[in-house]
Order: structure tokens, then C-alpha cells, then sequence
């Protein structure tokens, strides 16, 4: 697998997401535009956001030889489901009329919490996201 290489704006973007998990351990979509300072919710680059993050733990977890679980199972709907990705790619369900039992989301958390390298993972997203912007401004002058 390729490394992904989007805009430097969605990496910071994705950084600030991933940090957000991280320390909440969960969040809302709608929490999202405020989060990154946008005037509203856009979803298409929200996407590409999270799109962003599951790229990098696809390709971290190939590069690193181990099963990374997809933290952003926990980026909910408003109405506190589940997006129709994770369900489809995390828990194996339709996300339009079936979402993961409890079980399955306490399941899916305790890998989360067990997983060792957190620290390493968001180091990968810090530093490409300051290096890309390093790169755009020194390009830019």
C-alpha cells in the first residue's frame, strides 16, 4: 500500500480530529466543524478527513505489521450512531439498518484501550501534519 499523501490542510485537519479522540476517547460529527473552526458542517471534507485517518492506520498497520483498530468507530452521528463506514468496515454491518450491538462497541473499545502505541501513532500524524505545513509555507515564499 502507498503511503497516502492528501493536502497539507488535511492533515492538520486530521491531527486535530485524531488528537480530539484521543482525548475524549469519542465525538460527535456535528462537533467536528467547530472543532476545525469552520462556519458549518461540511461533510465532503469531513470525509476526506476521516478518510485521511483511515488511510494512515491501513498503511501504518501494514508498514508496522500489526492490527491498528480503527479509532474513528467512535466519531458518531448526531443522533449517536454510528457512521455508515465504520459500521460497514468496523463491525460488518449495514450502518442504514443495523448498528453494532453494545457488545460489539465495548468490544471494539477495549481493543482501543489495549492498543500499545497510541503515543507512536499520533507522533505519524504530528509530524507529517507540521511538515506539510512546513513545506506549504516554505514553497509559498
Amino acid at each position: 500500500m502507498d503511503k497516502p499523501n492528501p493536502s497539507p490542510e488535511i492533515k492538520m485537519d486530521a491531527y486535530i480530529i485524531l488528537l480530539h479522540l484521543r482525548s475524549r476517547g469519542w465525538i460527535r460529527t456535528s462537533e467536528i466543524w467547530k472543532l476545525l473552526g469552520w462556519t458549518g458542517y461540511r461533510m465532503a471534507k469531513a470525509m476526506h478527513r476521516f478518510g485521511h485517518i483511515n488511510a494512515m492506520t491501513e498503511y501504518l498497520s501494514e508498514r508496522w505489521g500489526e492490527d491498528i483498530p480503527k479509532i474513528n468507530a467512535f466519531v458518531f452521528t448526531a443522533d449517536g450512531k454510528c457512521t455508515d463506514y465504520i459500521c460497514k468496515n468496523v463491525f460488518g454491518t449495514s450502518g442504514e439498518d443495523e448498528q453494532p450491538c453494545a457488545k460489539e462497541i465495548a468490544e471494539h473499545a477495549a481493543k482501543i484501550a489495549a492498543y500499545p502505541k497510541w503515543d507512536k501513532f499520533v507522533e505519524v500524524f504530528r509530524r507529517e501534519a507540521f511538515e506539510a505545513q512546513d513545506s506549504k509555507f516554505n514553497t509559498a515564499g
